[in-house]
């Protein structure tokens, strides 16, 4: 397997992080952070009550089955690794993620799949463990775009029951499900799994997408950089 890295100046463009793996079965490892971002995160936002349109339209008509998006034959698999609390994270969502839903994903190119990663701190964990609850619903995708429209101030407290309950609702998710798989052992073990992909492929920031092609060659793209993710993706097909 070939890794090959595109690497913007992560003072600017990504969020640093520390994971350790984890070690025993539903135990969540938060580990140390060092951000870079430069600034803190704005205060929440209430999400939309019921539902965003914007949003949930660039999701529409694409079918998400385990926290892939796109047609599960699409021959490029793009993984993004993210922390719900990640300002660039966020920011990602709002600019790059559209366009490539629009022009890769519904056109059969490409498929997404996610991992998200809680190493800012409690809300980041709380949040994750919910979003595992949306990806039950096949809802992982519009979760996450409706968490980072409203995304707060890094770990103010901000991620109660009843803010996820919005987010949830925004988003098309049964928040009632959501929570209530938010707490079983099968959440905790897809947050202990996405912490160990991350430190066995060596990614140490966020957002941070591992394009893998048919021939199973791998290419990181490291923070918010559309080029590279572009050169990635054409060079994964």
């Amino acid at each position: 397997m070939s890794v090959a890295s595109h690497q913007q100046p992560r003072a600017t463009r990504a969020r640093r992080l520390a994971l350790v793996a984890a070690v025993a079965v539903a135990a969540v490892v938060i580990a140390a952070v060092v951000s870079s971002s430069g600034g803190s995160s704005p205060a929440p936002a209430t999400p939309a009550a019921g539902g965003s349109a914007p949003t949930n339209a660039l999701f529409t008509g694409i079918p998400e089955k385990n926290g892939v998006l796109g047609d599960p034959s699409a021959p490029v698999t793009i993984t993004e690794f993210v922390d719900l609390q990640c300002p660039i994270c966020a920011e990602t969502s709002r600019t790059t993620l559209p366009e490539l839903i629009r022009d890769r994903v519904k056109t059969g190119k490409v498929k997404l799949d996610a991992r998200t990663l809680q190493f800012i701190g409690p809300d980041s964990v709380r949040a994750a463990q919910v979003a595992a609850g949306a990806r039950e619903q096949g809802r992982l995708w519009p979760f996450l775009a409706a968490f980072y429209a409203a995304q707060g101030q890094e770990n103010s407290g901000y991620a109660t029951d009843d803010f996820l309950r919005s987010v949830a609702q925004s988003a098309g998710v049964n928040a009632d499900e959501a929570l209530a798989y938010a707490q079983t052992d099968a959440a905790a073990d897809q947050l202990n799994e996405a912490n160990s992909e991350a430190q066995t492929r060596g990614i140490d920031s966020t957002p941070s997408f591992v394009v893998t092609g048919k021939d199973g060659k791998v290419h990181v793209v490291v923070g918010h950089d559309d080029a590279s993710l572009n050169a990635a993706i054409k060079a994964a097909r």
